[in-house]
């Protein structure tokens, strides 16, 4: 199991609480809200970390850029190496797996 796996792993056994904090500590190294792609539909409705949250709802509907392999968070979790466009094209899991 790789560091995202298991980060991955202890998201989904915490509880909704736990895990919207962790989620939280994790946006201070996330790039996205710097990215071409991020606009501000998605900064209004504070969405950020896709890479472990998922693709935007409704915001980012075009790629416009990616700094997803830059990331921080993405480094220190071995996320970004694979895949990329988090925001428009889901999780590292979804996009593993697809």
């Amino acid at each position: 199991m790789d560091e995202f796996e298991n980060l991955m792993e202890q998201l989904n056994q915490m509880n909704n609480e736990d895990r919207s904090g962790k989620i939280k500590e994790l946006e201070a190294d996330c790039v996205c809200p710097t990215c071409p792609t991020y606009n501000d539909c998605a900064k209004n409705n504070e969405e950020n970390v896709f890479c472990i949250t998922g693709m935007s709802e409704d915001c980012i509907t075009m790629e416009l850029g990616c700094l997803c392999p830059t990331c921080p968070l993405a480094q220190k979790y071995q996320i970004g190496l694979m895949n990329n466009f988090y925001c428009h094209r889901g999780t590292e899991t979804e996009q593993k797996e697809g």
